[in-house]
């Protein structure tokens, strides 16, 4: 793309979305474009599609007891096609340009967050985390006798001092799970203006603020007139351990004129649900799949990441279907011998004399990475195919991640 056509770009991109003609939206796209990594399909001196990728980072499983580390990726994003234009090959061609591009730029891997989860599977994505939606009934927010956070204090930053406090904070606590993805100056200059169009009806964000963690939430207040219940709604809760998490819980809880906290996204296999007296008091209301990631580099993403427990496997991972991508070469496909462990890892081709042990596609490669899901899962679902008796159970505990990964940001 070249200079000048950001805002032709930003337009385009509402199309497909059907926010033709939100100026918010466009205002939205325009700061986050990077001219080497956007590109629009034109056809007769008219756009007719749209694709872009982020330069970012996500964490990806490390060593127990230490931070994850944070690899660059490739952060595939806006990706549109007007309806005059669908069925045409646009979409083939503007993922497989992204895909090459990546590849010159050296990332072993990228992801994308669908619009629609049946698309991209084809393009070799694989969903590598969930999240889930909670609500919780304030009428049954009491933490357990026993489990009560000490206190810590905390402190209501405005917008313009949240703005200098979060970028660092969140980079430095999202890295204790794998699957969370950096957030640039663009990113934190839209979440602290925060457009009135985005609130849905209800104030601009809060930010609640301590030494290890924050919170951000956005709240409508009880109203006893009309009998409409208040209502918090929180976006982001990160925290350096579970103290300090359940501390910022009850912080939430324990607001006033409120019915019920709303959260998204949270981890599948966040605590809260066992820190009340009443679990019930916690609903998981939807899981979403969130993060997808397509491996471009089979030995430097499988490299790039640790491994809690040893093992060996051979993967014979397969190529993409011709009708999706060009009919050429994948390099992340082909037999790979994965030797890891605590110690280290190696990713090399396999030889002859390296038997199978397990048969996958790249979007299954891309959904087991950060151990968002089991071997074992895949093959029930007919996604795996096993070829060494126990080699599934191998690669489950050789993919597994404590605690389970997790993707707070969107791109």
């Amino acid at each position: 793309m070249r200079d000048g056509e950001q805002a032709a770009f930003a337009r385009s991109a509402t199309v497909p979305f059907l926010e033709a003609g939100n100026e918010d939206a466009v205002a939205h796209w325009t700061p986050h474009l990077e001219l080497a990594r956007a590109w629009l399909a034109e056809d007769r001196g008219r756009v007719v599609g749209n694709c872009c990728v982020f330069s970012r980072d996500v964490t990806v499983p490390g060593p127990v007891g230490e931070d994850c580390p944070a690899v660059p990726f490739a952060a595939v994003s806006g990706v549109g096609v007007h309806p005059t234009h669908r069925r045409q090959g646009l979409l083939r061609r503007m993922m497989t340009t992204m895909l090459d591009h990546a590849r010159e730029r050296g990332e072993a891997f990228a992801g994308l967050l669908a619009s629609e989860s049946h698309i991209y599977g084809r393009f070799g994505f694989g969903l590598a985390t969930s999240a889930a939606a909670v609500a919780i009934d304030v009428r049954q927010k009491a933490f357990r006798h026993d489990l009560h956070p000490a206190p810590v204090p905390i402190e209501l930053l405005d917008p313009e001092k949240a703005a200098k406090v979060l970028p660092d904070l969140h980079d430095r606590l999202r890295r204790r799970r794998a699957g969370d993805v950096s957030r640039n100056d663009a990113t934190w200059s839209g979440l602290i203006r925060d457009l009135p169009s985005y609130r849905g009806g209800m104030s601009a964000r809060m930010y609640a603020v301590t030494d290890g963690g924050f919170v951000a939430y956005r709240g409508k207040e009880r109203d006893s007139r009309t009998g409409t219940p208040g209502r918090v709604e929180v976006r982001d809760l990160y925290a350096e351990n579970p103290e300090i998490e359940a501390a910022l819980w009850r912080f939430v809880l324990d607001l006033d004129l409120v019915d019920e906290i709303t959260a998204f996204p949270r981890p599948l296999d966040d605590p809260i649900r066992y820190r009340l007296a009443e679990p019930r008091g916690v609903r998981t209301t939807r899981i979403e799949d969130f993060l997808w990631i397509r491996v471009l580099d089979t030995p430097a993403s499988l490299t790039a990441r640790a491994y809690h427990q040893p093992g060996r496997l051979v993967l014979d991972v397969a190529r993409l279907d011709v009708a999706a991508l060009d009919d050429r070469p994948d390099p992340a496909a082909g037999r790979w011998v994965l030797d890891a462990g605590p110690d280290g890892v190696s990713c090399s081709p396999a030889g002859p004399g390296d038997a199978t042990d397990v048969r996958i596609g790249l979007a299954e490669l891309g959904a087991l990475y950060l151990g968002g899901v089991n071997a074992t899962t895949l093959a029930a679902a007919g996604r795996l195919d096993e070829e060494r008796a126990g080699a599934a159970a191998v690669a489950d505990r050789l993919f597994a991640t404590v605690p389970g990964p997790f993707s707070g940001t969107g791109f």
